[in-house]
């Protein structure tokens, strides 16, 4: 049921009716979540359960709207009867006999702004409720991975009037609930195509649910540029039920012991110092380095370095061992890189080892938001991935307090083994 963008674009395959869930109640979307927490072995909080009982609420509403826009869409049967001179048998007559149905047809449920600390437990809940929703008509995206695919299908319709608008109809073919992980705005170019997206939903009877770490007026937070989403923001905040998933407990650093050790769970954070503080007795550069590597894992020697194409670029790495990719972080972060990279490097490779991490504050700006951006890539492809660095765990996150979005980083970084 549904599509995602997770792992790349997938198409939205032939829908039905589904005339069976048409009378799902909140109560058993809700319970559906509730048992998805059971199955995963905790239990929501309170807070987590009031914003549980809030989606099953819309996912009841979004139900019940498919069911009268499959209903008013059906074929009506011929009437026996001829034609009187009231246009009983009228077609728009008939219509505008059932104000109620055309008016459910025509306005989608409203949809819902959620944003909180990370680690709160908000893409857990969003993808829950991807799953409780007995709707065929939806589709999951991420934040990295729906852009890059919107700018590929904007370049690709260049030069039509509807440039933007068949862009999107592309990307999100006749999905009715679209559920937007981790919303977030940085650059102004996607402020100003986030905004043109909310527009186009609200114009097609199109259900938006987000996730953020934000509050809407904390979108696009340079006071030189956030005047570009002020609009969006407006429609956030006028379109959507803003609501807030407080809290102090970051579950993904409460619960890094008992975390299921698949995907990025299964990387680990290797701290490495330098050579010439661990080197003794005369031992040779590249097995003391080795010593502080992930478990079974070997340095690459300078023989193995080799180069990726992409996009007409081409960008060198430490090496390429099958389906594992070995770079330095001035190979991936210094150069310019971005998610689209990122992206496809996840497809490419199952495992990463990300060597020489230094600590944030000795790079500039770009480095540190490409090396967050690749975070979110490895974690939302669940890539296992291995951080070998100049500093221990605690020094990293200690030194990277404070920096744009380093809370995210820091709350998904706790899934590694240390």
């Amino acid at each position: 049921m549904g599509s995602t963008l997770r792992d790349g674009l997938l198409p939205i395959s032939g829908r039905g009716t589904h005339t069976e869930t048409a009378g799902t109640s909140a109560g058993e979307v809700f319970a559906a979540i509730t048992a998805s927490a059971t199955a995963a072995g905790f239990a929501l909080d309170d807070v987590q359960r009031v914003v549980a009982l809030r989606l099953a609420a819309l996912g009841a509403q979004i139900v019940e709207h498919e069911a009268l826009d499959a209903e008013n869409a059906a074929p009506r049967p011929a009437a026996d009867a001829a034609p009187d001179l009231a246009g009983a048998s009228d077609p728009v007559a008939a219509e505008d006999d059932r104000p109620d149905a055309f008016a459910a047809h025509s306005t989608a449920p409203r949809g819902l702004y959620l944003w909180g600390p990370a680690g709160r437990g908000k893409s857990w809940l969003l993808d829950a409720f991807y799953g409780a929703v007995p709707v065929d008509r939806k589709l999951r995206v991420h934040f990295h991975s729906f852009f890059n695919e919107l700018h590929s299908r904007i370049f690709a319709n260049r030069g039509s009037e509807t440039v933007f608008a068949n862009a999107v109809r592309e990307l999100i073919g006749d999905a009715k609930l679209l559920l937007f992980d981790e919303f977030h705005v940085h650059d102004p170019g996607h402020a100003t195509l986030l905004t043109a997206l909310l527009r186009y939903a609200l114009d097609h009877g199109i259900t938006v649910v987000a996730t953020s770490n934000y509050r809407p007026q904390g979108l696009l937070p340079s006071p030189v540029y956030h005047h570009i989403f002020e609009p969006g923001i407006e429609l956030i905040e006028r379109e959507l039920d803003v609501v807030e998933l407080p809290g102090e407990v970051d579950y993904r650093r409460s619960r890094a012991d008992a975390v299921e050790r698949r995907g990025f769970a299964t990387g680990s954070w290797v701290h490495v110092p330098s050579v010439t503080s661990t080197q003794v007795d005369g031992a040779d550069e590249h097995s003391t380095a080795d010593a502080s590597l992930a478990p079974g894992a070997t340095r690459p020697a300078p023989a193995e370095a080799t180069s990726l194409e992409l996009g007409g670029r081409t960008f060198a790495v430490t090496a390429v061992r099958g389906r594992e990719l070995w770079a330095t972080f001035a190979e991936l972060f210094i150069v310019q890189t971005s998610s689209l990279e990122f992206l496809q490097w996840a497809r490419d490779f199952d495992t990463w080892h990300i060597l020489d991490v230094p600590l944030l504050a000795s790079v500039g700006r770009d480095p540190q938001q490409r090396f967050v951006n690749a975070v979110d890539v490895l974690v939302d492809y669940d890539i296992e991935a291995h951080f070998h660095a100049d500093a221990s765990f605690d020094e990293f996150v200690a030194a990277a307090s404070g920096r744009a979005d380093a809370f995210r980083m820091v709350s998904r970084l706790h899934l590694l083994q240390r």
